[in-house]
């Protein structure tokens, strides 16, 4: 089992992800956990998947993210890809 972790930054966003993980069939009743980076909370999400399912899923995931670009900005360490940090677009 592979273990895949979303962080969320910025509350405003939380319910809208969740809904995202939802649609590629990730459930939330997982562990949870809650943060603070700076002034911000943050919300990370595991998840444990088989390790046929994880690169279809978290394909489908970043998709499912990467679609709604005006609200959500999803992105990736280089070389960490089974950790996903989810952020408010900085639109200036």
């Amino acid at each position: 089992m592979d273990v895949l972790r979303i962080t969320v930054v910025g509350k405003d966003i939380f319910k809208l992800v969740e809904k995202k993980c939802e649609l590629v069939g990730l459930n939330t009743v997982n562990q949870v956990n809650y943060g603070m980076l700076g002034n911000l909370k943050t919300l990370t999400l595991s998840f444990e998947l088989s390790q046929e399912k994880i690169i279809k899923i978290r394909t489908l995931l970043m998709d499912k993210l990467i679609e709604d670009n005006m609200r959500l900005m999803p992105m990736y360490v280089y070389g960490d890809w089974m950790r996903i940090f989810v952020f408010e677009p900085i639109i200036v």
